[in-house]
């Protein structure tokens, strides 16, 4: 795993809707590397890697992060906000934050948490509530309501961290695990290969899956994997029956979440290749979750769809936890299915 590309990738800011700043480094990524590279309406990007005889192949990870969005500044210029994606409040006091503005660009913040001396009883044993929490800039409260807009996104700051063995931590693995994992394959590419290859960084997953569901209905593609992330349980206080998937041991192949049933053929080939190639992998069946994969599978008639999902520790926070291991089983996992003949 190149980690110093990944970082580079991770400390974008690319909230839903405003994926912007990581689209353009996505594309000076992979533009030597692709037929055609394209940003349609919404903000996908589409890259083709024509084939020889093939099915139209969509391959998809997202591009956005979980994030907040402003909603009220007050009259000390604090700023309030609403949750983007599913963040737990608890995981947001004390933490730096990056206002992505329209005119002046990336305003740094923080979310403060009212002093330990100060809390009352009842404070002390009542839970989080993000409406009441507020961003501090050290603006004034004109100096911020001049820079910063009404639904302006907010996204978490922290710049990734190599731990201990071969795992890492940092804000939005969620998916720039899945972003790092195509750019790689993209430049990895035999030059010949037999399906048509439609590589998409989609926008706004964490609002609603919207970005591949205009993708897909656009490209109608015969075959579809998703590329993202998914919550490892293995932590303390999880009964080992429910970690679904655990860091350090593959990839998760996804058979099953709640809102999809992989493609059986497609999953099989899938598995088949890890055996033959010796790539880790786990099969997960979750009862929680969706992704791209959910879209995909429909949105533009139907197609032979699965996901694959990398395990991350604390997802959605801003010290999601990966392991390098498993970034590597996917990335071998995608190229060698992309690389062969599967006509599904």
């Amino acid at each position: 795993m190149d980690f110093s590309l990944f970082s580079k990738l991770a400390q974008i800011p690319s909230a839903p809707g405003r994926e912007e700043l990581l689209a353009e480094e996505i594309i000076s990524e992979i533009k030597p590397y692709c037929d055609d590279v394209r940003i349609d309406r919404i903000g996908n990007i589409i890259a083709f890697k024509k084939g020889t005889v093939g099915n139209r192949i969509m391959v998809a990870a997202h591009m956005d992060e979980v994030s907040l969005k402003v909603r009220y500044i007050d009259d000390k210029g604090f700023i309030y906000f609403t949750l983007t994606g599913g963040i737990d409040a608890r995981t947001l006091l004390s933490q730096r934050v990056t206002i992505v503005t329209e005119e002046h660009g990336l305003i740094p913040g923080v979310i403060g948490a009212k002093a330990a001396h100060y809390l009352t009883a009842a404070e002390k044993t009542q839970g989080v509530d993000a409406a009441s929490l507020s961003i501090d800039t050290g603006y004034g409260a004109q100096e911020v309501r001049d820079m910063v807009s009404i639904g302006d996104p907010v996204v978490l700051d922290r710049v990734p961290r190599e731990l201990g063995g071969d795992l890492f931590t940092s804000k939005a693995i969620d998916d720039r695990a899945g972003v790092y994992i195509l750019l790689e394959v993209i430049k990895n590419m035999p030059k010949s290969h037999r399906n048509d290859i439609y590589f998409v960084f989609s926008v706004q997953e964490e609002y609603g899956l919207i970005g591949a569901e205009a993708a897909t209905a656009d490209i109608k593609p015969e075959v579809a994997l998703a590329v993202d992330t998914t919550g490892a349980l293995d932590t303390p206080g999880m009964r080992p029956q429910d970690y679904v998937v655990s860091l350090g041991k593959g990839i998760g192949i996804t058979l099953a979440d709640s809102t999809t049933i992989a493609d059986r053929v497609l999953s099989k080939h899938l598995i088949k290749i890890c055996k033959e190639k010796n790539i880790a992998y786990q099969l997960r069946v979750a009862a929680r979750g969706s992704n791209d994969a959910k879209v995909m599978q429909r949105a533009g008639g139907a197609a032979r769809a699965a996901a694959l999902s990398v395990p991350v520790r604390y997802i959605h926070s801003n010290v999601e936890t990966a392991s390098k291991k498993d970034i590597d089983a996917a990335y071998n996992l995608v190229l060698n299915f992309l690389s062969g003949d599967f006509e599904g």
